[in-house]
């Protein structure tokens, strides 16, 4: 009577499917929402206080930059503390600094509230990547993918509403406007949800292969001292800092590159933006389930990707470039955003998954903060992006690249082990057993 088991089994897969709706829903609202409102806003600024792209961009150097310091901090705090009450923390403070845009009238003013925006987002963010990939080891890169398909489907709304709403009332309106969401959606949907007791660790081993036992993924996990002493950790966070540059820096300036550069007007470009994230859609599931099946290999493909989506940035004014710069832009932006988890699990184990992904998450909010107001620097001394973006294309190679020497221990390991125990190997019978002298000898 197998039936109790399965049921069981069922239950707990399904909740780990709820957190993972969850997260989803916290992603949406919580840090996609503030992130994609920003390229949206930045003309308007422009316009209203006269401020240099360079000046207005470096408010997302603050935003990660904040993040990438405190998500060290909040990562080894998620290992021990419960990722209901720091997720609830960190998006009350999230609503509060889009709220506080209301007050903004100078330059210091605009950067403290992206600060404080900077560090609930990029918690939240930390803490869905933490408890999903805690709850799944077979297929940790297609739940990680659902979870973060809430900064797609931000990407689909969050610019044509926040252009309407900036053209009715105005971008600080628009800005406190889009914070509801987090009251109304994300912080009861958590809460609801999550709940302390088990959320965060599973008491099965439901987030581990069936087939494989406790103590024979123990000798592959890695101690935190052994990680951060050594060198795939640090070219894993070179890479995903090198990409993080590449990927925001494209993010935060392809709307006002198409509305101002290519002249395509401000809607078509918010929708343009709409498109690459609701293709970004496709990008993170599918390089999730990539990813579980390739690891490492994987998200050097999706590198080198990023690298075909700028190329495509230069002759973007033609319709079907336009189109294919969606597609390539959408998958590649979805890979990019679901590696960090995947290269912390598949390399040290699931141990100190908190801390290694916290500091991995830090490594790629300092590429975010760094690569925006650099090139929007290239722009305001060249008047154009053509240095700007051939930067970024030798960046993305560089990225893949970095990744050449990295081997996704733990995943190989499991892999292995999953693979001996579906097909186990019958020893071959001693010469002088009765198994043996029964058979008699070969011919």
């Amino acid at each position: 009577m197998n039936f109790p088991t399965n049921l069981g089994a069922i239950t707990r897969m399904s909740s780990d499917w709820w957190i993972v709706f969850a997260g989803f829903l916290s992603i949406i609202f919580t840090f996609g929402v503030p992130t994609l409102m920003m390229p949206v806003i930045y003309g308007p600024i422009i316009d209203e206080f006269g401020w240099t792209r360079a000046q207005v961009t470096l408010v997302v150097t603050l935003k990660f930059g904040a993040g990438a310091v405190f998500g060290i901090f909040f990562g080894a705090l998620i290992d021990r503390f419960s990722v209901r009450r720091i997720v609830t923390i960190a998006s009350i403070t999230s609503a509060i600094a889009m709220a506080s845009f209301l007050l903004v009238q100078s330059l210091w003013q605009f950067y403290a509230a992206g600060l404080v925006l900077g560090l609930g987002s990029i918690t939240v963010m930390i803490a869905v990547k933490v408890i999903v990939s805690k709850r799944f080891m077979q297929n940790q890169g297609l739940a990680i993918g659902a979870a973060l398909l809430g900064t797609a489907v931000a990407g689909i709304f969050t610019p044509r509403l926040a252009t309407m709403l900036i053209g009715l009332y105005g971008w600080r309106e628009a800005i406190a406007f889009l914070s509801i969401g987090i009251w109304v959606v994300a912080i009861p949907s958590f809460l609801w949800i999550v709940k302390d007791l088990g959320s965060d660790e599973p008491k099965t081993e439901s987030a581990k292969l069936p087939a494989v036992g406790a103590k024979q993924l123990a000798t592959a996990e890695m101690d935190f001292a052994d990680v951060i002493g050594s060198r795939t950790f640090w070219m894993i966070g070179l890479a995903v800092m090198l990409i993080g540059f590449v990927d925001q820096s494209v993010g935060q300036h392809m709307v006002m590159y198409l509305d101002r550069d290519v002249g395509l007007g401000p809607i078509v470009a918010a929708n343009v933006l709409s498109a690459v994230f609701a293709i970004s859609i496709a990008g993170k599931l599918g390089f999730g389930w990539f990813y579980d099946k390739l690891s490492v290999r994987g998200v050097m493909f999706c590198y080198f990707l990023m690298a075909v989506a700028v190329v495509l940035l230069f002759p973007v004014q033609i319709l079907w470039v336009l189109v294919l710069f969606s597609i390539v832009r959408g998958l590649a932006h979805g890979g990019a955003i679901v590696d960090i988890p995947v290269l912390s699990k598949h390399c040290f184990g699931p141990k100190v998954l908190g801390k290694t992904i916290g500091i991995l998450t830090a490594c790629v909010t300092i590429g975010f903060a760094l690569g925006p107001p650099i090139v929007g620097y290239l722009y305001d001394t060249q008047g154009n992006y053509r240095t700007a973006f051939f930067l970024l294309i030798g960046v993305s190679i560089a990225a893949g690249l970095s990744l050449l020497g990295v081997k996704a221990t733990y995943w190989e390991r499991v892999m292995a082990l999953e693979r001996a125990a579906a097909n186990p190997v019958e020893p071959e019978p001693a010469w002088g057993s009765p198994s043996r002298e029964r058979s008699g000898p070969s011919s």
